[in-house]
């Protein structure tokens, strides 16, 4: 998409909106045409033979009455503007935020704090290019037919007030390249700047624990003169722009002043004539000024644009400006309730030869094959970088397999990020996310529960005793991500969003990772007490090797072996290793040929 093709999007969005500022603002800029005619007709009576003061008034009192409508037209117009304002600014966020979440859980092209200057920095940057479009009918009005007064007056002095135009316009647009390169550095080191901090917060206590505040403090440092640096030369160099158009526009009105002196003496200008040209000339410059500065801005919207739809999945970037239902002025819609899909329920995933691997690296899964049947509890181990997660996420779509089928009772899927969702599947990972609210809302997730379902899913995730102990208990609020929780009670929040979904199949991504052995066997146990539930989980811990009715071993990215854990125990030398590398002792109800070897 080109920036004129994204501004004219753009300019038809509300197009009512538009077309009542541009008649607005063009009412608000032409009016300066009557003042400076009403200066002409007051001067040119002040130098004719008198005729009394209320014959020198009328003049006077209709420019008070130009200038006091021109007072009520403005406020009238900012608000229309400001309406306007806002409808751009949200289609833009919106569409930006709508494009994120389609992601299929791939790393976004730009960090968090990064992207949040895309939100900030480069939607303003559009909108003021279109609040410029707005302002430049009306000024282009002003210059058109100041013109042909001024030309009808005086054509030599008149040219002489047009070149500026070709001056700017030539000056903007070699300009436009080094406008184009210090505005993406400044963008540039912004982003980096605030994703340090976002990262920051999120990593207090390892900070703390491992006593980096120094360290931290000199990165910091060094990422905010990098990002002063950049800044200052683009302000600079944006100031420097509009100085240099301001003063060339400067020296000819200075030119075209001296004319006038100089046709006044002639005779061929009269005193009216000079008050009408000095009246038009300071609209007239700033008119001059707004056309060359949309030269500079042009140029300048080609880095916010690509930067913006940097944030878009490959082939949906044109849907940056793409139209879609805003709710300025009332609550939005309630969420649809989630279809119920009992007519496809859930019986059996099969997954075969899926693989993937990282970009740039040889690391990933490689030709995978497995099968889970509903009310099965299947559990996937192995050692730290056997693409136990890699496997979870292919295989929900997060990434983008390149190879293998996934299919849904027997019905290959085509989308599996699209189709395993709620309440087909509900997946928590190995570090969940959660908001800067309250409790319940983490876990609810903008949803009205069911009676009993909050309860029911807080039972599930061995939670209930964390809730009583919360000051406010549901209503607590969790902080940045939740920085005022433990990992643990973080985990099992997402746990409890994830029960609550009521989902056919569970996946968890290593529960173990924050939970205490006790609370993990509990959770288990409380799990699969419940009638007819399906999961799939990724773990070490012997509680849930011993729960599951499947185990699948993998190494290198690849199924080592699969079956019960007596089975495994006997036979595969990888899971003897796993099982006598866990530190937990083993619970007094393990059978005898799960024991150690």
């Amino acid at each position: 998409m080109t920036v004129s093709r994204f501004v004219g999007r753009l300019l038809r969005f509300r197009l009512y909106l538009f077309v009542i500022n541009g008649l607005l603002w063009g009412v608000f800029h032409s009016m300066p045409l009557l003042v400076g005619l009403g200066m002409q007709w007051f001067f040119d009576r002040v130098a004719a033979p008198s005729q009394g003061y209320v014959w020198l008034a009328v003049p006077l009192i209709v420019v008070a009455l130009v200038r006091f409508t021109r007072v009520g037209v403005f406020f009238i117009a900012f608000y229309k503007w400001v309406t306007y304002f806002y409808h751009v600014q949200a289609l833009l966020r919106t569409n930006m935020l709508a494009g994120i979440m389609r992601w299929p859980g791939r790393n976004l092209p730009a960090s968090p704090g990064e992207a949040m200057t895309r939100f900030r920095e480069d939607v303003n940057e559009a909108v003021e290019y279109v609040e410029s479009w707005v302002d430049f009918w009306g000024r282009l009005s002003f210059a058109v037919i100041a013109i042909l007064i001024m030309a009808g007056i005086n054509w030599p002095i008149t040219i002489v007030a047009i070149l500026p135009l070709v001056v700017v316009s030539l000056i903007n647009n070699l300009s436009g390249n080094r406008a184009r390169t210090y505005n993406q550095l400044s963008r540039e080191a912004s982003g980096r700047l605030t994703g340090f901090i976002a990262e920051t917060f999120g990593a207090v206590q390892a900070i703390k624990l491992g006593q980096a505040e120094d360290h931290v403090l000199n990165r910091f440092s060094v990422l905010n003169e990098a990002r002063r640096h950049a800044a200052l030369k683009d302000n600079l160099f944006k100031q420097w722009m509009r100085s240099l158009n301001q003063h060339v526009l400067t020296v000819s009105t200075g030119i075209i002043l001296l004319m006038c002196a100089a046709q006044m003496q002639a005779g061929r200008f009269t005193v009216g004539d000079f008050a009408l040209f000095t009246s038009y000339l300071t609209m007239f410059a700033s008119s001059i000024s707004l056309f060359g500065y949309m030269v500079f801005q042009h140029k300048r919207l080609k880095v916010s644009l690509d930067r913006m739809r940097a944030l878009f999945r490959p082939g949906e970037e044109d849907r940056v400006a793409e139209y879609s239902e805003l709710h300025m002025y009332a609550s939005p819609p309630k969420l649809p309730v989630t279809a119920d899909h009992r007519d496809d329920w859930f019986a059996e995933l099969e997954v075969t030869g899926l693989s993937y691997t990282y970009p740039n690296s040889d690391h990933g899964i490689t030709d995978v094959n497995l099968r889970v049947k509903r009310g099965q509890f299947v559990v996937i181990t192995g050692r730290i970088g056997s693409g136990k997660s890699t496997l979870l996420r292919t295989l929900l779509g997060l990434l983008p397999g390149s190879e293998g089928t996934i299919r849904w009772n027997g019905r290959e899927l085509d989308e599996p990020a699209s189709f395993l969702i709620p309440p087909r599947t509900a997946y928590t990972p190995q570090v969940p996310r959660l908001f800067s609210d309250t409790l319940r809302d983490n876990i609810v997730l903008g949803h009205e529960p069911s009676p009993g379902s909050l309860d029911r899913a807080i039972r599930l995730a061995v939670m209930e005793k964390d809730v009583e102990d919360l000051q406010l208990g549901l209503e607590t609020y969790v902080g940045p991500r939740g920085v005022m929780l433990s990992g643990g009670q973080i985990q099992r929040s997402a746990t409890a969003r994830m029960m609550l979904t009521e989902a056919d199949l569970f996946l968890f991504d290593d529960l173990s990772s924050a939970l205490d052995v006790h609370t993990e066997k509990q959770l288990w146990e409380r799990l699969f007490a419940e009638r007819d539930v399906t999961c799939i989980a990724v773990s070490h811990r012997r509680s849930a090797l011993i729960q599951a009715d499947r185990i699948f071993v993998m190494k290198d990215g690849r199924i080592e072996a699969e079956g019960t854990l007596a089975e495994l125990l006997q036979t595969c030398a990888e899971m003897q290793l796993l099982w006598k590398g866990e530190e937990t002792a083993a619970p007094d109800n393990v059978p005898k040929m799960a024991q150690p070897i």
